[in-house]
């Protein structure tokens, strides 16, 4: 009993061999391949983050040119029209203040041009406008001018009593609160309006 037999030993022996290796793969070997997989793994993100710089620089012109639209729409150009003309400008111009007015129920008169004053690096586009409407046609037509984009500036504002009455046989009638003469458009207003471009346009 003091001594194994032989073939015994051996199979202690390479057991004893095989569990020496399992624990150096399990202690050794494991942590050196989750090292190399973690490496592997920090050198495809750099390639990735290089090959994104890569295209950055390869498009730069175009970013920039992006850049400079969306500075365009969010800064001070937003408030300025985009017409190459002034009289292209007048048009856009007229277009809108005809759409604001009838949108607003009110009744467009007459639209004609006048010399309003320039601000440093821009041009003056002025228009004077007549109408006709009640309170509420007016407010909604200054709210839609003061929130309007391009930026249209009311450089004055007249606003009058329509007490013109219906004349029936050279008579002028003028209509009783509870008569069936009802008049339409009780103000008479008139607008001084003023637009800008980019100098030099």
């Amino acid at each position: 009993m003091n001594e194994l037999p032989l073939a015994l030993r051996r199979v202690i022996s390479v057991g004893l061999l095989l569990l020496l290796l399992v624990l150096l793969g399990i202690y050794g070997v494991a942590p050196w391949f989750e090292n190399i997989k973690q490496r592997q793994a920090r050198v495809e993100m750099l390639q990735r983050q290089l090959l994104g710089n890569q295209t950055l620089l390869a498009n730069e012109s175009v970013i920039d040119d992006e850049l400079a639209r969306i500075e365009m729409l969010n800064g001070e150009q937003a408030l300025l029209f985009s017409s190459p003309k002034p009289a292209l400008a007048a048009a856009d111009l007229r277009e809108l203040i005809g759409e604001v007015v009838a949108d607003s129920g009110g009744q467009l008169i007459s639209v004609q041009e006048y010399e309003a004053d320039n601000l440093p690096g821009t041009r003056a586009i002025g228009l004077r406008a007549h109408l006709t409407g009640e309170a509420q046609n007016l407010s909604d037509i200054l709210y839609a001018l003061e929130t309007a984009r391009p930026a249209i500036f009311i450089d004055k504002l007249t606003v009058s009593t329509n007490r013109r009455g219906t004349v029936r046989n050279g008579w002028r009638l003028r209509a009783r609160p509870n008569s069936k003469v009802v008049r339409r458009n009780g103000l008479d207003i008139r607008l001084d309006l003023s637009a800008y471009i980019a100098a030099g346009l």
